[in-house]
């Protein structure tokens, strides 16, 4: 997979640590069912991204118990310092700057169609450039 480009979210996120990951549960019930089995339960966080699966290698999920300067979970992305500046003003221009959870999800293919929408109630603060080539 292309791992050039990591779409991010940040934001604060007043949910359980198991409500939170929910959000990202794929479902492994019945290891027989086809992804195009209409009962196959697709994540929330597929729904949004308008898929029916991703792959749990591209994705990290990070939250807090406390609220952290924003560069703290920025300093997880395999990114340049540039770009970390880079996403670190974005988050600044939006209001965040202390936050409690962030995820990404490395796939250059997928569009984020409502970019001003919540997901899992973090913002979507864009898609970057990584240092993976």
């Amino acid at each position: 997979m292309d791992m050039s480009k990591v779409h991010v979210w940040l934001g604060i996120n007043n949910s359980d640590d198991e409500t939170f990951e929910k959000y990202f549960e794929l479902d492994y019930d019945d290891p027989d069912m086809d992804i195009d089995d209409p009962l196959y339960k697709v994540c929330k966080f597929c729904l949004d991204i308008n898929e029916k699966w991703y792959d749990e290698d591209y994705i990290g999920v990070y939250k807090e118990d406390d609220m952290v300067n924003v560069r703290v979970l920025l300093e997880e992305l395999s990114i340049s310092q540039e770009t970390l500046l880079e996403i670190q003003a974005v988050c600044i221009k939006k209001g965040l700057e202390n936050v409690n959870a962030m995820f990404y999800y490395m796939d250059p293919e997928i569009e984020v169609a409502d970019k001003n929408k919540l997901y899992n109630e973090l913002h979507y603060i864009g898609e970057f450039r990584t240092n993976l080539h």
